[in-house]
């Protein structure tokens, strides 16, 4: 009898080899011309026992060939690198055998054919079972010791693909490509079957999915916490009308990577009321129950055994809820209404929401990704405890982090467990609370700072709505001890920007604790009967007006503006540490979004200049030049230790290494050569510059500033001869990705402007590959894995002081690609490490931006122009027949919603394309453009998450490394 495989729970390495051997030990497939033979062997009881006995980490190879002797120096490496870390041995016979396995008893595809889709979800099984050990013993371990844990909690993590990723941590990549050459195939095919998983959109996904690579290889207690969105944001397709949406399919056939673990759900509760129990507590009662049920995804770390974890939520109804009178009579819709209600609560990330419904929705996932993560991460507590469960020490072993504002309803929900089912008191759950969490800022976008309709909160989430309007009184009394009611304007302001509810009457208790003094006349009494008189002359002129008339007094409506909930001024109260993600963004927290919170709470506030990992982001996605790196520096520890990428400067100017490095760079663009052909169909020159901009679609980020420099070039192209153009224009490729929000519909204009310029410049045979404009349509983290290593040059030139960090820059940066941009975000931290002279500075600085807006509101600026030049080429028809007003009417007028230029591209302009015009000069200098890009990498290594991840654990969530014995 077939044991079966058991690989949820903390099972031991010996439990799965045990059952795996006493499958594999009866059947052998052999893949000819796509097809499979079957051989039977004697079962292997000598063997089978013998692993059970010795518990080695060993599955015999099961091929009729001969095991043929793998000496590769690499395969050697990897042998010993990852001997205590794999459920069979590293050599390519051995997982050769376990992919054959996979692909006959896990099997997700009809047995008659061994074609790509089935290989990849073969070889991602057989790679989790190695991460399936590691992942179990880790958290076995974590379990016994009962260490701290941190806890990132985030509506995005953009992970992108996971075999080579995997594969790549694990030491493997050779093992493996070896193995699927024997089957057939190459590693780098099967990997491309992989969809990416839809999980995220922009920077903040992928900060989070980088924070998670860098908690595993640093062997950090800790867990990621998400939603399981089955269908994503969207997939992005560009026709002629521009951007179209459709429902992203990554969950189509299944994901191979997760593991559902039914024995773990929580029940989640939205409407209902809030009454006393017969003990005197608060009860939430009623209203509409859904379940949550866990999705776990193993993410390891580099050359370690530690595997940590990513708990998706997915959301469901209990079948009970499913009405079957009601469908048997024929109202199916009805019938099922409940189950639907629940389960597209996963749906989709950030559905639209302009409407009541859409408001109601992105709530509703909020507080599942709350409600669920607290009440898992409490349960384990709890569990780790024993039976001498002692709150206090909460803090002690919890460590919340709240990625943006989305989560901040952690506070409120982890003040609901505490009291309402653990019976703590207001004081204690506080003190627990506010010791436990801590938030992350990652904008200073008004809209981004989230405000909830207080009317609806209350209906959703009455217990909560109660527990915040308690915290709001308790921040008032502070203010008013902080303040004293001596100047009441004074405590009026600071009331008015650092209360939790907008809009909404003081607490009773505070009633009266603003009082104005009266006015007293100052009028002298001359002056007051000039009034008077003059009122006469205005009522009589008014009678003589309306003689006849009955007057009608209309009173003017008063409108009360509504109520809200802030939810970035709750995380900050509710939390014992906040942090911007960039030095020149913590500095805007401080002076200007939580001034009046720096002011009564210093100690709080920090910076966390973000990072990316340098496994995915340069040694896995950048092979190339990853190996030179590693042959100059002398070690490939700089994966590891991104500080040794300094040490590429001292070779800055080595023709040798210039040589190698400018290979590397042009193998990289021959792939992107191919990407974009088979993506847009255009063919573009690998010998052309790559400049690349990728980032999702919006007007602070200014894509739109960079077309106009492209338009702007193709009009002075037009206006040369052959020969001029050629001798004043270096050869570019201008490359666009990234999505625009659905309902952003300046942001899905841009796109289309984009795309029209495109069509125009790249079938213009006058220009030829002087200039290509290319839109890389559904922009994903595999599309960034190849576009970032090819690139030359890279936009990041938003408005100063609007991007908080950026994280893209430092991949750029990484990969040895020079920057042209602003001083915002990390573009500052950048410019400083890789050099003034290796960054391409223009445009105006965040302390001027305030001036300069309102200076345009008082009329006095006066456009480039070079500037009113480009917008009437644009308005000229040249790109087709589509009507540009509305995106060009933007960048005009001096005041008004959508208009007046409020990301300030026209000022910006000139500086950009006198920028520009250094960078072709720069780059017709290949040896001086060269040493910039190694000088990039070599100043990057402040960029590494691992470096962002070590300051996190150290100075906001106290936890230590931990590494498996």
């Amino acid at each position: 009898m077939m044991d079966t495989m058991r690989i949820s729970g903390v099972s031991t390495g010996a439990e799965i080899l045990v059952q795996c051997n006493s499958l594999s030990s009866l059947v052998s497939r052999r893949c000819d011309n796509g097809r499979w033979k079957t051989r039977n062997f004697p079962a292997r009881s000598r063997t089978w026992r013998s692993s059970v006995k010795r518990k080695l980490p060993l599955v015999k190879s099961i091929s009729s060939e001969p095991k043929e002797k793998v000496s590769d120096a690499v395969l050697d490496s990897e042998q010993e690198v990852f001997s205590s870390m794999s459920p069979f041995a590293p050599d390519a016979a051995s997982v050769a055998s376990s992919i054959k396995y996979h692909a006959e008893f896990t099997p997700l595809f009809s047995p008659e054919k061994f074609e790509l889709p089935k290989a990849f979800f073969a070889t991602a099984q057989s790679v989790r079972d190695a991460l399936i050990m590691n992942w179990n013993a880790t958290y076995e371990y974590y379990n016994r010791v009962n260490v701290k844990q941190a806890y990132y909690l985030s509506m995005e993590f953009l992970q992108g693909r996971a075999l080579s990723n995997a594969v790549g941590n694990l030491g493997l990549n050779s093992a493996y490509g070896v193995a699927l050459k024997r089957l057939g195939f190459d590693l780098e095919s099967v990997a491309s079957q992989e969809p990416d998983p839809a999980l995220g959109n922009g920077g903040l996904g992928r900060l989070a999915s980088c924070f998670l690579d860098s908690m595993a290889t640093l062997n950090y207690p800790a867990w990621g916490y998400g939603l399981r969105y089955k269908y994503g944001l969207f997939k992005q397709r560009i026709t002629k009308d521009g951007q179209e949406e459709a429902a992203e399919d990554w969950l189509e056939l299944s994901n191979p990577w997760e593991i559902v673990r039914n024995d773990v759900s929580y029940p989640i509760k939205f409407y209902g009321k809030v009454v006393f129990g017969s003990d005197g507590k608060k009860l939430w009662i009623g209203g509409e129950d859904i379940v949550s049920v866990a999705y776990d995804v193993p993410i390891p770390g580099y050359k370690t055994k530690t595997t940590i974890n990513l708990r998706l939520w997915s959301t469901k109804a209990p079948s009970e809820d499913f009405d079957l009178s009601s469908y048997n009579s024929g109202k199916h819709t009805e019938a099922a209404e409940a189950l639907f209600n629940a389960e597209k609560i996963c749906y989709v990330l950030y559905p639209g929401d302009e409407s009541l419904e859409g408001k109601t929705l992105r709530l509703k996932q909020q507080y599942t990704l709350c409600s669920a993560s607290l009440q898992d991460i409490v349960t384990r507590f709890e569990t780790r405890s024993g039976g001498n469960v002692n709150w206090e020490e909460f803090p002690e072993k919890v460590a919340v982090q709240m990625n943006d504002t989305h989560p901040t309803l952690c506070i409120p929900e982890l003040m609901r467990i505490l009291m309402d089912l653990k019976g703590l008191s207001w004081e204690d759950a506080w003190k627990i609370t506010q010791r436990t969490v801590a938030y992350t800022n990652h904008t200073v976008l008004p809209e981004a700072l989230e405000k909830w309709s207080l009317e609806l909160m209350e209906k959703l989430l009455p217990r909560h709505v109660e527990i915040i309007e308690k915290i709001d009184e308790e921040l008032v009394r502070t203010i008013v001890s902080e303040y004293g009611t001596a100047d009441p304007n004074l405590l009026e302001e600071k009331l008015k920007a650092m209360r939790i509810l907008e809009n909404v009457e003081l607490p009773s208790a505070f009633a009266d604790v603003i009082v104005k003094p009266e006015k007293k006349p100052v009028a002298a009494k001359d002056t007051i009967d000039q009034l008077e008189d003059a009122k006469t002359v205005v009522k009589k002129e008014q009678e003589e007006e309306n003689v006849g008339e009955e007057e009608e007094v209309i009173p003017e409506p008063t409108i009360k503006p509504p109520e809200m909930v802030r939810m970035a001024n709750l995380a900050v109260v509710g939390g014992h540490a906040v942090n911007g993600v960039a030095e020149i963004h913590s500095e805007i927290v401080k002076q200007d979004v939580f001034n009046d919170f720096v002011q009564l709470w210093p100690e709080k506030f920090q910076n966390k200049t973000n990072g990316v990992t340098p496994r995915r982001w340069i040694r896995f996605c950048n092979p190339y030049l990853s190996d030179i790196i590693t042959k100059w520096i002398g070690t490939e520890d700089w994966v590891l230790h991104t500080e040794k990428l300094a040490e590429l400067r001292k070779f800055a100017d080595n023709e040798d290494l210039q040589s190698e490095w400018r290979a590397a760079k042009k193998k990289n663009k021959l792939k992107v050569v191919s990407l974009i052909k088979e993506r847009t169909g255009y063919t573009v020159s690998p010998d052309a510059m790559f400049d690349i901009q990728i980032k999702r679609i919006h007007e602070y980020k200014r894509q739109l500033l960079n077309i106009l420099g492209i338009v702007y070039r193709y009009k002075k192209m037009k206006e040369m001869s052959a020969s001029e153009r050629e001798k004043a224009y270096v050869p570019r490729v201008c490359i666009f990705g990234g999505k625009a929000f659905a309902t952003y519909v300046q942001a899905k204009r841009i796109v289309k402007f984009i795309t029209d310029v495109a069509s125009t410049i790249n079938h213009d045979p006058e220009i030829g590959d002087l200039l290509k404009v290319i839109f890389v349509p559904d922009y994903n983290v595999s599309v960034a894995e190849l576009l970032i290593p090819a690139s030359e040059l890279s936009q990041h030139i938003s408005t100063a002081g609007m991007e908080a960090s950026g994280t893209s820059n430092m991949k750029f940066s990484m990969n040895g690609c020079v920057l042209i941009g602003t001083l915002d975000g990390a573009n500052v931290e950048i410019r400083e490490e890789v050099g003034e002279e290796n960054f391409f500075l223009f445009g105006a600085k965040a302390d001027e931006i305030v001036n300069l807006r309102n200076e345009r509101a008082e009329g006095k600026f006066v456009p480039d122009p070079t500037f009113e030049e480009v917008k009437k080429f644009v308005r000229s028809g040249v790109f087709g027949s589509n009507n540009y007003d509305e995106l060009i009417g933007s960048l005009e007028g001096n005041e008004g919603f959508g208009r007046a230029d409020y990301f300030l591209v026209g000022k910006d302009f000139p500086s950009y394309i006198e920028c520009q015009e250094k960078v072709d000069e720069a780059y017709r200098d290949q040896k001086r453009w060269t040493r910039m890009s190694i000088l990039n990498t070599a100043g990057s290594f402040k960029f590494s998450s691992d470096r962002t991840i070590h300051e996190y654990a150290k100075d906001i969530w106290n936890i230590k490394q931990v590494e498996l014995p």
